[in-house]
């Protein structure tokens, strides 16, 4: 089973070391792109690094992908080539579902292509990965991907706190459902 997932504008395949500059300056090192996600932005291409190790697919020796706690796609504009992002499904403990996120570079925000990139990572996760019920959530003030959520279908539950990595700073979030088909 393939892991590469291709839309009308997009490649969504596997993060790997190689893209670690490139997300660094792009997004993960990017304070502003940070801004409204419960992990803090990189300090050095050395925290992107870890950050890729921790989200590298696995599959065994048929190349069969085995079951992981996420499942990250680097966005590639089939145009360009470029790699200006990331996104896809991250388990939450405290849901007992994976949740999806995404980040890509500010040059790339309000395009419509994170809405496309999720809308096959749904696809995929249905497929693939036998997920039928996802979690979404964004910070209050986050308005670009609240459209995001409501345009892949979400359903809202709740007003939440979410607190980022560090355990000192918090924001004030609104979280959804989505049952897959």
């Amino acid at each position: 089973m393939t892991n590469i997932i291709e839309t009308e504008r997009l490649i969504l395949r596997p993060l790997t070391l190689a893209d670690a500059e490139t997300a660094f300056n792009g997004w993960t090192g990017d304070v502003e792109v940070g801004k409204y996600v419960s992990w803090l932005p990189h300090h050095s291409i050395e925290d992107t690094i870890e950050w890729l190790k921790e989200i590298e697919w696995k599959q065994d020796d048929a190349g069969n992908i085995i079951s992981s706690d996420n499942y990250i796609w680097g966005f590639v504009l089939k145009e360009t080539g470029v790699l200006f992002g990331s996104g896809g499904l991250i388990w939450e403990e405290d849901w007992q579902l994976f949740q999806v996120g995404y980040n890509i570079m500010k040059t790339h925000w309000n395009r419509g292509y994170t809405t496309e990139a999720m809308r096959y990572i749904l696809q995929f996760a249905v497929k693939n990965l036998d997920i039928h019920k996802v979690a979404g959530g964004h910070a209050k003030e986050n308005l670009a991907s609240a459209r995001v959520i409501e345009k892949l279908g979400f359903v809202y539950d709740r007003d939440d706190i979410t607190p980022h990595v560090d355990g000192v700073r918090f924001f004030d979030s609104r979280e959804y459902l989505l049952e897959l088909d």
